[in-house]
């Protein structure tokens, strides 16, 4: 297997070098699919995941994140999902966002796959994105199925219930819908790039896979190292995805940078 291009080398050049590897690829590809994770929105103060501070190592994160949570303790529910709502609601398209929405713009058959919660891609005018876990600035009743709220309360006016954010929490399926354009679009596309994911959470970190098996090339950009897919990969680039993508767009035509 040939040896993927990466940013991790002791050439000073390497960096440029690989960089310009990803542009060739972005420029000749047909069908692209950016599938992307919480590094992509570190930089806009949302936590991630599995990092020192991220947001697995708050106790009450694991305490409210399944759905029962919601009948176990309501009050603590809401106000732990309130609190993550609001730092979102108050978070801005980064760098690294905006990057993204440009690419669709000017290769219009590119699709966005996050699993991102956080909304910042369709902010940053990203269109259609295939959010994988649902949005917190999307809420519903799961008593009555009133999706369009409001939500004085956070609580449904239809029924009176508790309401809850429109994201899959631990125990429960993602949207077979979503699921399945997601599927589709990484079997079309021609390359497939992760961004600040670590894609080790199923069924979304098959995509990838399922991209490869049928013929398309794969560009990883992650501050660490992805060794069930770098391997894999035409090109690695290592670093902080609000400092790379745009330097990536900026090699596409039509950029405005």
């Amino acid at each position: 297997m040939t040896r993927p291009l990466t940013t991790e080398t002791t050439s000073p050049s390497a960096s440029s070098v690989s960089l310009e590897s990803a542009i060739a690829l972005l420029r000749a590809a047909r069908r692209i699919v950016v599938f992307s994770g919480a590094g992509l929105s570190q930089a806009s103060g949302i936590p991630t995941y599995r990092d020192a501070d991220g947001l697995w190592k708050n106790q009450n994160a694991l305490q409210f994140s399944h759905a029962e949570d919601l009948k176990r303790d309501p009050s603590g529910f809401t106000k732990f999902w309130g609190q993550r709502v609001s730092v979102v609601e108050s978070a801005a398209p980064n760098p690294g966002h905006r990057a993204l929405a440009q690419l669709q713009r000017l290769r219009p058959a590119t699709r966005l796959v996050t699993q991102n919660v956080d909304g910042l891609l369709t902010q940053a005018g990203g269109l259609d994105v295939l959010e994988l876990h649902g949005s917190l600035r999307r809420w519903r009743c799961d008593h009555c199925g009133n999706r369009s709220g409001p939500w004085p309360f956070h609580r449904c006016l239809r029924c009176g219930s508790h309401a809850r954010p429109d994201v899959v929490m631990f125990g429960e399926m993602l949207n077979a819908g979503v699921l399945l354009d997601a599927q589709v679009a990484a079997q079309e596309c021609d390359l497939f790039m992760v961004v600040g994911s670590t894609t080790i959470v199923y069924p979304a970190a098959e995509l990838p896979q399922t991209a490869l098996a049928h013929g398309a090339r794969l560009i990883t950009l992650n501050l660490e190292p992805l060794p069930h897919l770098d391997d894999a990969a035409a090109v690695v680039l290592r670093g902080l995805s609000e400092d790379l993508l745009p330097q990536l767009l900026a090699g596409v035509p039509g950029s405005r940078s």
